[in-house]
């Protein structure tokens, strides 16, 4: 692991030195990670979902601010030589999700795949959401209140999301398009990635989606998890007790 750039709201490293050959890079945006004191980085998430690409470059909020603190145009200017001549990919579990569908605003990334991803976790924007709380009150300036509008035409979107708990404020809200894939886990809450990787699918899963290859049928499949994609229109359903 190799540090490219730091500042007081983000960290961005590279898995390797340098990259090596091939036409695809893997941006990897972290989480809020474990830990409970604000000042603790994360550690990079996904370190070998990007095996076979150019390079997996881990790009982390430290602030936990999804993405208001960051300034987009400086770590664009760090990834370009990197991006250059590629197709770009990105990944991200829960704020790293919401980073990672964010991310496409900004560069031509051609598929995302986020676990868990938040729609938005101002209070203005979904009252009832009340996780996070400690690193939501210090956000002053929110210049990404939610993803309203975020979500670009020219990219492939892959959502997993369970129906387990209170993540169905989040994922009830995502938009309906031919370009996002919005999956929901009956059994699972708020751990997806987490259960996906214990049972052996989650790079499986990952890969699919950026080969171009997912479908349901094939996840049902491959999954030990019962999965469909979310019905048209669907609001929120009763909540499922217990996070999984």
């Amino acid at each position: 692991m190799r540090e490219l750039h730091s500042d007081d709201s983000v960290l961005i490293q590279t898995r390797d030195g340098e990259d090596v050959p091939g036409d695809r890079l893997l941006l990897s945006f972290t989480g809020i990670g474990h830990g409970k004191s604000v000042g603790r980085v994360q550690k990079p998430e996904f370190p070998s979902a990007g095996n076979g690409f150019a390079n997996t470059i881990f790009v982390t909020d430290i602030t936990r601010s999804w993405g208001n603190a960051l300034d987009f145009d400086d770590i664009g200017a760090v990834l370009a030589p990197h991006m250059e001549g590629r197709e770009v990919y990105a990944l991200g579990n829960s704020m790293g999700g919401f980073l990672a569908v964010l991310a496409a605003q900004f560069w031509p990334i051609k598929r995302v795949v986020g676990f868990v991803p938040q729609f938005s976790v101002r209070p203005k924007v979904i009252p009832k959401e009340a996780r996070w709380s400690e690193y939501r009150a210090a956000i002053s300036d929110w210049r990404y209140s939610s993803l309203q509008d975020r979500f670009s035409p020219g990219t492939e979107y892959f959502l997993f999301s369970g129906r387990k708990g209170p993540d169905w404020r989040q994922w009830r809200r995502f938009p309906e398009a031919p370009n996002i894939s919005n999956v929901l886990f009956s059994d699972l809450g708020h751990g997806v990635a987490k259960h996906l990787k214990r049972t052996g699918v989650l790079n499986p899963i990952i890969a699919a989606c950026f080969e171009g290859r997912f479908s349901l049928d094939w996840l049902n499949a491959t999954s030990p998890f019962k999965a469909e994609l979310r019905a048209p229109k669907s609001g929120g359903p009763t909540p499922r007790p217990g996070p999984r």
